[in-house]
């Protein structure tokens, strides 16, 4: 697990899908409490399809919503589990189109209801990540883990970021491997790996809290595949804080990598298991640059259509309504920066603003989707500009503030109302009542589907 900041897509590269927040250990998390994690694609070429699946306890959670993300926002799949415990979800581009998405994003929200104490690791299982010849996208999976136990003994990368841009070519630099809160601490196990090309290993030596008669079973930095493998005995008894390693690492390469500490063990002097959390850490040597960028503005209205006896939301982009019907609009955000920001987001329709304001966390390299519900209950007749703003993130120069703007193209009317015939508002209501039937009868029959795969 770890924490990745994204960037914009290379070819050639390996794309990553990761849980996030990669952690979520939380003691207030009791019984009847929500929590939501994000299912995220970082640095995606070509992004056709996918077929994805998230494991998780179901004594311990039970998954209350599941909404899509701005990568991909439509399904062709679904399926929630609460007996073998997982969310299912699949989608493949409309027939005829021709290329994938590029970038990163997110591509569903899941939320979870606490049942009880414990932990679980939410564990992503990709069947398929394809492009649009149906050939299987390289990627790294990266799961999440939840807790809301009590641990006091943590093993942690430190320090936790190392963002750097004068780390160039040839430079060195050292990460502590740290231990908070030890009890009768007596032996450790971990892997450290990271991304070979942008970091290579070299060199690991014994913390400076473990006693100099601690044997060292085994030492292995393995430069291809990507990791540090330590593993060490101590002739007496550890407590408290203290540095079990150090790493030293040369960079390659300009780019990001997760130092992710993984497959971790730590034992007492009875051989005893010790329960305790982990905590990445993350290296960056890309230049810091600051960009918010909104990219389009539309406004929408929801019908729904029955087909085969079945209802079905439709959304239709419009540039007209008449007075008094409520219009979405729709603002495209995308963080064209190097960094993670913080920024409001307004929408106006000439210098009146609807709705509030919108506080928004964006990764970089994110895009994400912000609807402002407006009523145009009481508008004049005429023609309107529907348009947005982000507010600056800290340090974007003056020429990168140029795009936090967006104007709708081709304008909006609100058109004067019309009253429909007696006849006809009769006939509406009587398709909302069969559409209503409708969908209780689909909610009350509704077969499980068969289970295709257990975990």
């Amino acid at each position: 697990m770890g924490i990745m900041v994204a960037v914009s897509p290379v070819y050639g590269q390996t794309a990553k899908l990761y849980v996030d927040p990669p952690s979520i250990i939380d003691t207030t998390k009791t019984a009847g409490t929500d929590f939501t994690v994000n299912i995220n694609f970082k640095d995606i070429i070509d992004f056709y399809g996918y077929n994805i699946m998230l494991f998780y306890n179901t004594t311990l959670l039970n998954v209350n919503s599941v909404t899509l993300g701005s990568l991909f926002p439509t399904k062709v799949y679904e399926e929630i589990n609460e007996t073998l415990g997982y969310v299912w979800y699949s989608y493949t581009m409309e027939h005829g189109a021709e290329y994938g998405v590029d970038g990163s994003g997110t591509v569903m929200t899941i939320g979870f209801t606490v049942e009880s104490i414990g932990d679980t690791i939410l564990d992503l299982d990709t069947l398929e990540i394809f492009n649009n010849r149906i050939d299987e996208i390289p990627h790294n999976v990266y799961d999440g883990y939840f807790s809301n136990i009590l641990r006091q003994t943590k093993l942690s990368v430190e320090p936790k970021n190392t963002i750097d841009p004068s780390l160039t070519q040839g430079e060195n630099f050292t990460i502590n491997v740290n231990i908070l809160n030890a009890t009768d601490l007596f032996g450790l196990d971990f892997f450290l790996n990271y991304t070979t090309a942008v970091l290579s290993a070299t060199n690991i030596t014994l913390g400076s809290s473990l006693s100099s008669g601690s044997v060292i079973f085994h030492e292995e930095i393995n430069d291809t595949a990507g990791y540090v493998w330590y593993n060490v005995t101590m002739p007496v008894r550890m407590d408290g804080n203290g540095i079990l390693a150090n790493i030293t690492f040369t960079v390659d390469s300009i780019g990001e990598t997760i130092l992710d500490l993984c497959a971790t063990k730590l034992v007492d002097s009875g051989g005893r298991l010790i329960v305790h959390d982990t905590v990445d850490g993350y290296f960056s040597n890309k230049p810091v640059t600051h960009d918010i960028v909104i990219t389009d503005v539309k406004a929408t209205v929801t019908t729904v259509e029955v087909e085969d006896s079945t209802p079905i939301p439709v959304t239709k982009r419009v540039s007209e309504v008449y007075a008094g019907e409520k219009v979405n609009v729709t603002v495209s955000v995308q963080n064209n920066g190097t960094i993670s920001e913080n920024f409001n987001v307004t929408a106006y329709y000439n210098v009146t603003r609807i709705g509030i304001p919108m506080n928004v966390t964006l990764s970089a390299g994110f895009t994400t989707s912000l609807v402002f519900e407006w009523n145009t209950e009481g508008m004049e007749v005429g023609n309107y500009t529907i348009w947005a703003e982000a507010s600056s993130a800290l340090g974007e120069t003056i020429e990168d503030q140029l795009n936090n703007k967006f104007t709708m193209k081709g304008g909006f009317k609100v058109l004067a109302r019309q009253s429909l015939p007696v006849e006809l508002v009769v006939a509406a209501v009587a398709s909302v009542s069969i559409i209503a039937v409708t969908a209780v009868y689909l909610i009350k029959f509704r077969k499980p589907k068969p289970v295709a795969k257990a975990h």
